[in-house]
This record gives structure tokens, C-alpha cells and sequence, in this order.
């Protein structure tokens, strides 16, 4: 009887560690088949991945060069606005040479001289001062006296005769321009503003004798000399605000204006503005003139007489002013 409950006993002890051995095993086995799931899903997902890969290559290749970012499109967007810019170019005309005097009024009666006077004659006309570049050439048509000026100060006058048309004189110092001529020219004369192909230059019949001719336009690089009036005169009894003098000679009050004291002049020397000022000339206490300059820099005329100047220029071009006695 021991013996056969020994027996069970022992079966049954056999039959629990088999049972304890079988269940790790199953797990691993399960462990391997979720690893190889798991596998076959990373497998997948990285193939799905890579053909996405290639699906985005491929769209933007296709998407680059339907869009013009690659240099066979930008070679060819370039060469297309080259050839547009052409074919604008190519339309584009010159110009046409224009008549200047005829939108320019004229005044009868009169015509400047060679000394540069608006001298009075009954059968000559005058055209009121006309814009000049002596980079560009000019033809004029007929008979008559072309004066040059810098602002309002004359330079020369030139007489071309009736064998014309005329290209002009350059002269560089100036930057205005009046024709003069008789009545028998005022129907046919013209001022081109180019030099027309029948036109020849140099036919000057007559011209400003030498000690007569102005000096135009100063050179700024030759513009050295002793500073009468500048900046370091702003202060002090040099200077009187809120008036000015008028072509009478008169102080008249204006707010915008300053008038310099008397500042020392010769008819013998050369003096440079270099703003827009109006210019009082005096002997004494004489009043002789007021000359008002608007093209500067510009020389000072020769006053026959004056002694001392006052300047009289406004607010605006207070940091512009100097009065220069060229060396």
C-alpha cells in the first residue's frame, strides 16, 4: 500500500514540473511569433515608405520643371525677355529734331548787340531767353545774331549771314541763348536743336570784340581766393535779419531775408557768388545799382564807380552763400 501511494505521489510531482516546463516555452513562443509580426510590419512600413520616397521625387522633379526653377527654364523665361526687350528696342524711335523758337516768345523792336545791349530798332526782333546745352549742337536757318548768356550775364554775340542754315558756336559757359533778326527772316528762321545734315559750322561773319565778351559760367576747380563773406560771418554786425535791399536801393523789411554789411569792392577785381543773392552796388553812400543773381556760381560784373557791395539773399540758402575774391 506505501508503495502505491509513493508511486502517486511520485506521478504526481513528475506530471507538475512537466506542466511548469511547458508554460515558459509557450511564451517564447508566442514572444516569436509577435517578434516576426512585428518584423513583417517594420518590413512593410519602410517599403510603403520608400516607394513614398520616390512618389516625392518624382512629383518634384515633375513639379520643378513645369515651374520654371530649373536653368533650362530660367535660360529659356531669360532669352524670351531678352527677345521682348529687343523687339521694344526696335521699336523705339529717335526723336525728331525740333524748332525751339516755336513756342518761344518773341519781343520786336529790339535786339542784343554786341556788347550785349537790348538795343532798340524798329525793324529787328528778339526772342526772350531760350535754354542752352553746349554738350548737344544747334542749327539756326537763316540770318541772325545769336547772343550767349550765364543767367542774366551776356557773353557774346555771333552774326551768321544768308548763306545758312548754321550749326552754331559752342560755348560752354554759357546756358542761354536769344536770337536776333530782321523782319524779311521772321517767317523762315528757325533754332534746331540738332545739327542738320545741310548745316555747316564756323561761319561766323561777326562776333563780341575780345574785351567786350564775358566770362560766363566760373570754373569751380579755379575758384580759389580769399572768402569776403561765408559762414564765418553769420555773427556779430555782419549781418542784418529780416530786410533786405530792393533795385532802388531802399532797405525794405522781409522776414525771409538777410542783408550783409558793406563788404569792400574794386571794378578791377573778380569776385565769385556762389548762391542766389541779390548783389547792391555803391560808391559811398551812392547808390549805384542791385543786380540779382539766380545762376551761380557766377563773377561779379565790373561796376565802373562801386566801391562796396551788400548782399541781400534768402533764408534758404544760408549754408550756400560765399563771396570769393579770386586769387
Amino acid at each position: 500500500m506505501r508503495r502505491i501511494i509513493l508511486t502517486l505521489m511520485m506521478l504526481f510531482t513528475i506530471a507538475a514540473c512537466s506542466n511548469e516546463e511547458a508554460e515558459p516555452n509557450e511564451d517564447m513562443t508566442n514572444s516569436e511569433n509577435e517578434n516576426e509580426e512585428t518584423a513583417d510590419t517594420e518590413t512593410d512600413t519602410e517599403s510603403e515608405a520608400a516607394d513614398e520616397e520616390e512618389t516625392d521625387e518624382s512629383a518634384s522633379v515633375s513639379s520643378s520643371r513645369g515651374n520654371g526653377n530649373t536653368e533650362d527654364d530660367e535660360s529659356d523665361s531669360e532669352d524670351s525677355e531678352e527677345t521682348t526687350e529687343g523687339a521694344a528696342s526696335d521699336d523705339e524711335v529717335p526723336a525728331e529734331p525740333a524748332d525751339l523758337l516755336a513756342d518761344t516768345e518773341r519781343v520786336e523792336g529790339y535786339w542784343i548787340n554786341y556788347s550785349g545791349e537790348d538795343d532798340a530798332r524798329s525793324h529787328m526782333t528778339r526772342t526772350e531767353p531760350i535754354e542752352y546745352n553746349s554738350d548737344q549742337d544747334y542749327t539756326v536757318t537763316a540770318a541772325s545774331y545769336v547772343s550767349y548768356f550765364y543767367g542774366n550775364e551776356f557773353i557774346k554775340t555771333n552774326n551768321y549771314g544768308h548763306d545758312g542754315p548754321h550749326v552754331i558756336e559752342k560755348v560752354p559757359e554759357a546756358n542761354r541763348l536769344v536770337i536776333s533778326f530782321s523782319e524779311p527772316e521772321q517767317d523762315d528762321i528757325e533754332l534746331i536743336d540738332a545739327a542738320t545734315d545741310e548745316a555747316s559750322a564756323g561761319n561766323e561773319v561777326n562776333t563780341t570784340p575780345d574785351e567786350l565778351i564775358g566770362r560766363g559760367q566760373p570754373n569751380e576747380e579755379e575758384m580759389s581766393g580769399t572768402i569776403m563773406f561765408g559762414q564765418d560771418f553769420l555773427s556779430g554786425d555782419e549781418v542784418y535779419t529780416g530786410e533786405r535791399i530792393d533795385s532802388e536801393g531802399e532797405f525794405v523789411e522781409d522776414p525771409d531775408y538777410y542783408v550783409t554789411g558793406a563788404l569792400p569792392y574794386s571794378a578791377s577785381g573778380d569776385y565769385v557768388i556762389t548762391a542766389p543773392a541779390f548783389v547792391s552796388f555803391y560808391n559811398g553812400r551812392n547808390f549805384i545799382e542791385t543786380i540779382e543773381f539766380t545762376s551761380v556760381p557766377a563773377y561779379l560784373p565790373q561796376v565802373n564807380g562801386a566801391n562796396y557791395i551788400n548782399i541781400s539773399f534768402h533764408d534758404d540758402n544760408l549754408l550756400d552763400l560765399n563771396i570769393i575774391e579770386i586769387e
